[in-house]
């Protein structure tokens, strides 16, 4: 099982996501980290709805309230700690959530959780 170091657990901090860019030999993937209720949800940084990026600047994901996920494109609001999709467009739709592993105060992804469902059957 391979993994891809992204920062320190205390990097992550309630209200305040953090994105990261990684370039795979697949391509560029991007993805998020947002901590909720002191636990540290990782997702792909893509709308189910249009397939794009779901931040209007860096770092920026969240509800003017600090509740939800918000896309910036469309307003569809997702829940912090299933990204389920509550209002919008994808309303009924999900984020495509990612493994994160806790090494001592390290977060690391886990690369295999980027394969597609349907590629991992064979």
């Amino acid at each position: 099982m391979s993994h891809h170091f992204l920062c320190k657990q205390q990097e992550i901090i309630e209200g305040n996501p953090r994105d990261f860019s990684l370039e795979l030999e697949s391509g560029k993937f991007e993805l998020f980290l947002v901590k909720h209720d002191g636990i540290i949800y990782a997702y792909k940084n893509q709308c189910p709805h249009l397939g794009i990026p779901l931040n209007w600047q860096p770092g920026e994901f969240l509800s003017l309230e600090l509740t939800h996920i918000q896309c910036s494109t469309h307003g569809a609001l997702f829940n912090l700690d299933n990204g389920y999709c509550i209002l919008g467009p994808c309303a009924g739709e999900s984020l495509t959530s990612l493994t994160v592993e806790q090494r001592d105060d390290e977060l690391w992804l886990q690369l295999d959780s980027l394969i597609p469902i349907t590629e991992k059957v064979a």
